[in-house]
């Protein structure tokens, strides 16, 4: 995912929200998580969660929307971890190549 350019207010806002996202993502059972879905287990609004998530990388992994019409969705490499099986993350690394 290609970072944006954010001035310098969208910086701070987006550093100062990016532990609520991370930990929204981590606390979460699922792997993957949809940006309104972080943004309703964080308490912040949308636009926000997505400055965080374009802006601060922090280890957060993107899959893509794909053409079934599921969103982008994100979760962190520790949490992918935790919550794939290592059989699941051996196929997500054969289909991603």
């Amino acid at each position: 995912m290609p970072q944006r350019r954010a001035g310098p207010r969208a910086r701070q806002t987006a550093i100062a929200d990016e532990p609520l996202v991370l930990e929204a993502i981590e606390r979460s059972a699922d792997t993957w998580l949809s940006a309104e879905a972080i943004a309703a287990g964080s308490g912040l609004p949308l636009d926000r969660v997505r400055n965080v998530l374009e802006t601060t990388p922090a280890g957060v992994i993107v899959a893509t929307a794909d053409e079934s019409g599921r969103p982008t969705r994100y979760s962190t490499r520790g949490h992918y971890r935790a919550t794939t099986s290592l059989l699941g993350r051996y196929f997500d690394a054969l289909v991603s190549s």
